[in-house]
């Protein structure tokens, strides 16, 4: 079927490619264009020539501190990677355990729920308290809260999906416990679990921005408050951009991700 597919886009006329491309790259990124030059205008009249402006200086000499764009990327791309590694790691068997085990599940379901709701920025105060001066711990904690609980809830339900007659036939040719969870229930609740994955980075980025406003000296975040506070409105946009862009990129890639190690998974859309 998959080499059914591919010949089916070989054998694609140009138009239709062309069509593809446009609706795919060329369209989003003019309306991605006129929204930031709309608020550009608004935003003491900031052009976008402006704005190309202040990134290309941030990317060659640096903030007011002479830390280049491509090294508060790096700080950033660091702390992610940490808290959503940490979240993924402990989220997946915990979420595998819970949606396995009925006891379980009746023991921690009412504790996740009432921590579920807390917005992770509530948890900044907290965090400092609790690592004090290990700034990159806290911030690392935030990531890992605000990308844990959507992956734990994914994988809880991508477990309890698992079809009955499947388990049924495991256990009917015999097979150990550890061989129905290994064989049985993570491939079926692998779409799940990526989606929560996917999910859970964006959140878990979106709290990394918030985390670094608080401190820490580098970071895409801390970019951002500190231009705001000079009062450089170029570079202020041109590291939302690059928040954007990067959120956007490691998305698609798990996209990609999710399509190739789950081919039979139609409805995945890159």
């Amino acid at each position: 079927m998959d080499e059914t597919c591919r010949k089916r886009r070989r054998g694609r006329p140009f138009h239709i490619l062309l069509k593809d491309v446009f609706l795919k790259a060329v369209l989003p990124l003019i309306i991605l264009l006129a929204i930031w030059q709309s608020i550009a205008s608004v935003a003491q009249g900031i052009s976008l020539y402006d704005i190309a402006s202040s990134f290309m200086k941030l990317a060659v000499y640096g903030d007011a501190d002479g830390t280049t764009l491509g090294q508060h990327t790096a700080i950033s791309m660091l702390r992610v990677t940490m808290g959503f590694g940490a979240a993924s790691v402990t989220a997946i068997p915990l979420g595998i355990i819970i949606g396995r085990y009925r006891a379980v599940n009746m023991v921690l379901s009412p504790v996740i729920e009432a921590m579920r709701p807390i917005p992770p920025i509530a948890w900044i105060p907290l965090s400092i308290l609790l690592f004090r001066t290990n700034m990159l711990g806290a911030q690392v904690f935030i990531i890992w809260v605000g990308a844990f609980f959507p992956i734990l809830l994914n994988t809880v339900a991508g477990v309890k999906r698992t079809s009955i007659v499947h388990l049924e036939v495991g256990r009917t040719f015999g097979a150990t416990e550890q061989q129905v969870l290994s064989s049985i229930i993570l491939p079926s609740a692998a779409p799940e679990i990526m989606a929560g994955l996917r999910i859970g980075f964006g959140i878990g980025w979106m709290c990394l921005v918030a985390a670094e406003m608080i401190g820490g000296g580098l970071g895409l975040g801390y970019l951002v408050i500190i231009a705001e506070q000079l009062g450089r409105t170029g570079e202020t946009i041109s590291a939302i951009l690059v928040i954007g862009f990067i959120g956007f990129a490691i998305s698609y890639v798990l996209l990609r991700l999710e399509k190739s190690l789950l081919r039979w998974r139609r409805e995945v859309a890159v």
